[in-house]
């Protein structure tokens, strides 16, 4: 019954998540956006993140001829995969039933759920976070080939999103606290594995010795250097605080399996109650000393892929005292249910899983019924924003003017993404008229290929280190009133 309830939630997310932003989404997330107008450049790297995510999203979109619907199924598919890794590195430690129970925990989660339609570097991270460290378990008890995996997934959540780098450093501690870990380091087989990943990083390495300053740039643009030092304290709080607080319908799920009337969890190396893979209760084996204290060993190793990630972005917050983003800790707690099942004292039963299946139906239901209804009722929802139809007016201001293609529009990041995603050919985005930012294209290139200026009234002054060009018309959309000009081409007539 259990891994049935793991299965119900791996179809619900590739039915309904896929399914619910196809109807009541008027354009693909900002973000989807973004990194799809990165990808048709194919970079080694882009003014914000690694190469991996715009990649992916701009392979995946060709694979399906153009159906922007697609990357709501590539996210669900991200999630599902999350999932496989969370059930199986749970199976290395727990019975099968907690195993199972474990990754469908996940179906509390804030990050795991209702940010799930948005295919961004945040949820790319989940599955290759998972991944590394379920090899990295693999790998120390034993199976060396794993070392190669572990150094394949520690290059690709790098090439994802710097913050892997958190992955990464609490990887190397869990090394460094565990005896296996530390035998791998002494014969070779992990430096192995060091190369490899190099290799996979290198040509985006080659690229940041180029353009280090626009990653760090971004960056920087969170830090608050004319806030007090109170700042330093307040956000590291208030980011663990978000964080954390992603977890709480997991919690809730948790309630069912709970036995606090035991007073605590059965000791390591005692028969653990459990059911098999079809519910019925297991045959209570007691696991051998060896096994006991490998399984305690992966139990710290996995605490400190879940925590030292977290940790180490707040010492960073104190730091820095930069305003830390808690979607950023998307990736940090696939491995939770996890290490709740093994810390907490929990039974599983019929009886309870019962219970557990009741409410996990309902929050199923409440997230995916909540998300639904926001979605199709407010107007503060950002993919409320009719992208397409403000797309299409660019184009048409174009095609009014010119017979050659729109190659370049010019706008904010937010605009010049809808409108690269949406108008006819996919024209190059030029991010707010900077071409550090975006280096695919250059002054030589706007002046023969010209492009439409994009941006919305009332804001600042509309990218005025851009040629002045031809005003063409004012433009509102879902209310919103937004401002074009025309950069006419140099190399083509017009009409």
């Amino acid at each position: 019954m259990a891994t049935a309830l793991l299965a119900l939630v791996g179809a619900w997310h590739l039915l309904f998540w896929v399914l619910a932003p196809m109807a009541s989404y008027a354009m693909l997330p900002l973000d989807t956006l973004e990194a799809l107008g990165w990808g048709q450049e194919w970079q080694l790297g882009y003014y914000k993140h690694p190469p991996l995510g715009a990649w992916l999203a701009e392979a995946w979109l060709r694979l399906f001829g153009g159906w922007h619907g697609s990357l709501y199924l590539l996210a669900q598919l991200c999630v599902v995969a999350t999932l496989g890794y969370a059930w199986r590195t749970a199976l290395l430690v727990l019975d099968p039933a907690r195993a199972a129970l474990a990754a469908a925990l996940l179906a509390g989660s804030y990050f795991h759920v209702l940010l799930s339609p948005n295919f961004n570097m945040n949820l790319l991270q989940l599955p290759l976070w998972a991944g590394f460290g379920h090899h990295l378990l693999r790998a120390l008890r034993g199976d060396s080939w794993h070392w190669l995996a572990v150094a394949a997934f520690a290059a690709l959540c790098v090439l994802a999103k710097y913050s892997g780098l958190l992955l990464l450093a609490s990887g190397a501690m869990a090394l460094l606290a565990d005896p296996r870990g530390r035998a791998a380091l002494r014969s070779g087989r992990a430096w192995l594995g060091l190369l490899l990943a190099l290799l996979l990083v290198a040509p985006h390495l080659a690229w940041l010795r180029e353009h280090w300053q626009l990653p760090l740039g971004y960056l920087r643009g969170f830090d608050a250097a004319s806030a007090g030092w109170q700042w330093h304290l307040v956000e590291p709080l208030r980011f663990a605080a978000g964080a954390l607080g992603s977890l709480l319908l997991c919690a809730v799920l948790l309630l069912p399996l709970l036995d606090l009337r035991r007073g605590g969890k059965e000791a390591v190396g005692t028969v653990v109650p459990s059911c098999g893979l079809d519910g019925r209760p297991g045959d209570g084996t007691p696991e051998n000393s060896d096994g006991a204290v490998q399984r305690r060993l992966d139990a710290r190793v996995l605490a400190l892929l879940v925590l030292g990630p977290l940790l180490l972005s707040m010492a960073y917050g104190v730091a820095s005292g930069s305003r830390l983003k808690t979607t950023w800790a998307a990736p940090f707690f696939t491995f939770a249910g996890v290490l709740a099942l093994l810390w907490l004292p929990t039974r599983v039963d019929l009886a309870r899983l019962r219970r557990f299946a009741v409410l996990l139906v309902a929050v199923l239901l409440l997230s995916g019924g909540g998300h639904l209804a926001y979605k199709l009722g407010s107007e503060r929802s950002k993919t409320a924003f009719d992208g397409p139809v403000l797309a299409a007016a660019v184009a048409d201001a174009w095609a009014q003017r010119f017979d050659a293609p729109l190659r370049i529009v010019a706008a904010d990041h937010v605009l010049a993404a809808i409108v690269s995603g949406y108008a006819p050919g996919r024209p190059s985005m030029l991010v707010a008229g900077d071409f550090t930012r975006s280096p695919w294209l250059s002054p030589e290139a706007l002046a023969r290929d010209g492009a439409v200026v994009v941006c919305e009234a009332g804001a600042a002054p509309c990218l005025p280190d851009l040629p002045e060009g031809i005003a063409a018309q004012d433009l509102v959309v879902d209310g919103r009133r937004f401002v074009l000009r025309v950069v006419p081409p140099s190399a083509t007539q017009g009409r």
